[in-house]
Parts: C-alpha cells; structure tokens; sequence
C-alpha cells in the first residue's frame, strides 16, 4: 500500500487488489483486469512476467518491483572509521544536507568541518547549546558556510538528537546514532551510529522517515530556534568562556574540556585527500603566500639538483642556496641561516661531502612501504656530520617532495609537535623525525591515488613536503 500511495500522491491513478477485496485474485484473471483497465501492472513476484509470455498478450506492460528497491539499505557503523567514511562519501554524492545536533566542537579542528566546507550544497542546521557545549566558534563557521542556522531554545526542552540527512532528488541518507558534530564525536570517541540510504518514495521506511522529516522541520521553526543574532553570540561567546573557565577550576570533565586535551593538529591523522588540499590552499591565503613560491624551490631543486647527488654540487654556489634555502629559493625553510651547515656544505672535506651525496642517494630511492630501519641509517649517517633533523628534514623534500617535509620553521614544528604530543625539540632528532614520517605516511590523505585534476595533481606529487603551506607563519623569503 505504500507504493499506492507514493504514486496517489504524485497524481496517478493508482489502485491496489486489497482496496477492492481481490488479493486472493488469481494471476491469469489479474493480468485480464488490468488489460481491460488499461493499467500498468506492478508486482513483486518475479514470476509474473513468465506468465505475462505466456499469456500472449502484447498491450501491456508488467513492471517488477525488487525488494532492493522498496527497502532502504540499513548499515550500523560502529566505529569512527566506518562512520566518517560514509558521512564524506555522502558530502560528495549529495546535495543537501539537514544536521540536528545536541552540540558542535572546535573548527580549530579541522574536522569534520572539512566535509562540509566541501559539500556542493545546501545546508541547514538546528543546532543545541545547552551547558554551553557548542563552540560559538563553530557556529560562525557555519555561517559561513552560508548555512540555514537556527539555534535550538534551551528554554524548551533539552536538545540531545543527532542526526544528519543527506539528500538529493528522490534519494536519500539518514546518519542517526550518538556523535555530535565535533571532531571527537567523529574520529575519537565509542560511538555507534545507523545509515539508512536509498529511494525516499515508495519503500517500507517511507512513513518513518516522512515523519522524522516533519520533526526537524519543527525543530527549526520560532517555536523550538532561533536565528542567532550579533548581540546573541558576542553574549553567548561570553557565557561559553566562562562555562570552561568554571569547569577547569572545579575539575569537572565535559565534553568541551575533554576535547580541549586533543591535539589541534591531530586532524592530519584523519583527513582525506580532499580535506588536505583544502588546507593546503587555506594556508597559502591565510599567510599571504602562493602555491608557485613553494613549486618554483622545488621544480628548481629538480632541475639544478638532479638525482643522483655529487659531491661537486656543493663546489657551485647556486647549487648550495637552493640547498640552504637563501633568498628566492627560502621556501620549506631558510636552513642556511645555519651557518655550520652552509660552511659544511661549501668547505667540508671530500669525504663528508660525499657521504651527504651518498645518503641523500640512498634515501631519494626509498618507496612505500617505506623501510624505516633503513632510513633511521642513513640519517643517523647525515645528523653525525653536525646538522640537526631541522636542517636535514628540509634537503629530504627538495630530493622526494612526496615522502619527506620540512621541520625548519618554528611555527611549522609547533604545530606538528601537537598532533604527535612531543616537545618541538624532539623534530632535531632522528627518533622524532621518523615518529612525523610513521605519522604522514599512514594517513589517508598521504595514501590517496593520484587526483586527476592537474592543479591537484601537482600538489599530491610534493604532498608532504607542502604540508608546510598548512603550519608555516613566517614572514615571505627575499
């Protein structure tokens, strides 16, 4: 009766054996009814088209109806990864999403902001606050998504749902379960979330999710939310610092405190190919810099600094700038500043000069899967000369700008220090180094296959090395 009524509401003249007391009708005489009404059959019994042949009967058309296509596909998602891989495959496949939410994390996070910022869409979001969980910072966010956003009236009732429906035409996807949207309740916590997918008419489902649709449109009206204004949030953004400031003080473990714990560039761990280039192109806006001035070093270091290394290199001077990193080719970090490293490089004996060769050869060969003993060698060799991980890190991505980055800028080890819970000062070393590297190369964005988009692609070729673009502040190189 479903499908009656799916197609009664889309205008047809649609009628079902039951309504006329003729379920028990049998097939031959069903097949001469709808011939003599001029109907189109529907059924779901796989036999009926044999009978249709049979029949002979050239004026009428028989349509099965598969269970598939009258049931939507129903997946529990019990852990991080299987839940955020079905949220971003739906980001992309959908366009328009409904979020329902008790609270929304930190955007300092990355994620799963991300996802939406890349979703080619429509947003509307109806969004709890109550205790203050909810960032203000993630509400600006998104209003700059540009998204439909009401606040839900904690006056009313307690707000606790958490629900994202994906939709676009005739199909849909229903995420319900127990994560916010914060990067926690993505990527860290136990949670266990249910996706409903498929054809949003004519399924067994469809009353339910009709229903659970009218709900957040409810939810988002004046009598549940509000559209939050300027004085609202500059009021809110008060109250929620002084939420966390009272918890912090008694010790109370919240949501907001617990997640404050995380590391801020943890993101890195998580995120896809999409989410990292995204960054990747942020960062360069944010500090005022281009994707060329970084390119430029490289494509400079591939051409002057072929593979394999001589020890002569470091007789020419402008072999040793693009090197250290001076002037123009300052880009992935100004190791020249060193001056112990640049008089190795210009007055160390031949035979320092070509054991640098000779581990820079030796590394620019390694692949995936990457033999980390091997590379701990050949390191150990190049910081025995005297430099530091600081300066050896930045010369790896002139040679493999796809495997290595640089760790000669402050800000840029900072803010990896975070993401991996060690001091700053443990990138000087061969340990911490290899801890950064273990990291990068089993995140997915590093894993991702080659993007076809050839802006994209010239980024993903020298993905580890531009993962400067994201964390460096400094001032532009002269």
């Amino acid at each position: 009766m479903t499908t009656v009524r799916t197609l009664r509401d889309l205008g047809k003249d649609a009628v079902h054996l039951r309504e006329a007391g003729l379920q028990s009708l049998p097939d031959d005489h069903i097949l001469t009814k709808a011939v003599d009404e001029d109907r189109i059959g529907l059924t779901f019994d796989p036999d009926f088209g044999d009978l249709l042949a049979a029949s002979g009967t050239g004026n009428f058309e028989f349509k099965e109806i598969r269970k598939e296509d009258r049931v939507l596909k129903t997946t529990i998602l019990s852990n991080p990864e299987s839940f955020t891989r079905e949220f971003e495959r739906c980001c992309r496949a959908y366009t328009s999403l409904h979020i329902a939410t008790a609270w929304c994390g930190d955007p300092r996070f990355v994620l799963p902001y991300a996802h939406l910022e890349s979703m080619r869409g429509r947003i509307k979001a109806t969004i709890g606050m109550s205790f203050n969980y909810t960032h203000p910072d993630a509400l600006d966010l998104l209003k700059k998504f540009e998204a439909d956003l009401r606040v839900f009236n904690k006056n009313t009732t307690l707000f606790h749902p958490k629900v994202y429906f994906f939709s676009s035409g005739e199909r849909g996807a229903l995420f319900v379960g127990s994560s916010n949207l914060t990067y926690a309740g993505f990527y860290c916590n136990a949670e266990t979330n249910v996706l409903l997918e498929g054809l949003l008419r004519g399924t067994d489902q469809t009353p339910d999710i009709t229903a659970a649709l009218r709900q957040f449109e409810v939810w988002h009206t004046d009598k549940f939310s509000f559209v939050p204004s300027p004085e609202w949030m500059a009021k809110y953004r008060n109250d929620y610092a002084e939420a966390r400031k009272r918890e912090q003080e008694y010790r109370i473990q919240t949501p907001p405190i617990c997640e404050h714990r995380i590391p801020v560039a943890n993101w890195l761990r998580n995120a896809d190919w999409d989410t990292y280039y995204l960054k990747v192109v942020e960062g360069l806006e944010l500090h005022g810099h281009t994707m060329e001035d970084y390119l430029a070093v490289l494509r400079a270091a591939k051409e002057h600094l072929p593979i394999p290394w001589e020890p002569s290199y470091f007789d020419n001077r402008e072999k040793r700038r693009i090197i250290g990193g001076l002037g123009e080719y300052g880009w992935l970090g100004h190791v020249g500043a060193s001056g112990r490293f640049m008089r190795l490089l210009a007055y160390g004996t031949h035979i320092e000069k070509a054991e640098i060769a000779d581990a820079i050869n030796a590394i620019a060969t390694l692949n995936l899967p990457l033999a980390y003993d091997n590379l701990i060698g050949l390191l150990e060799k190049l910081v025995a000369l005297g430099p530091t991980m600081k300066v050896w890190g930045r010369v790896l991505c002139l040679v493999r700008p796809d495997m290595y980055c640089t760790v000669a800028s402050p800000s840029v080890r900072k803010n990896l220090s975070q993401a991996l819970n060690v001091s700053r000062e443990s990138f000087s070393s061969v340990h911490g180094y290899i801890q950064l590297m273990r990291l990068l190369h089993s995140s997915p964005w590093f894993q991702s296959p080659e993007p076809i988009n050839e802006s994209e692609k010239e980024v993903w070729h020298a993905r580890a090395a531009l993962m400067d673009t994201i964390f460096y502040s400094g001032h532009t190189p002269s």
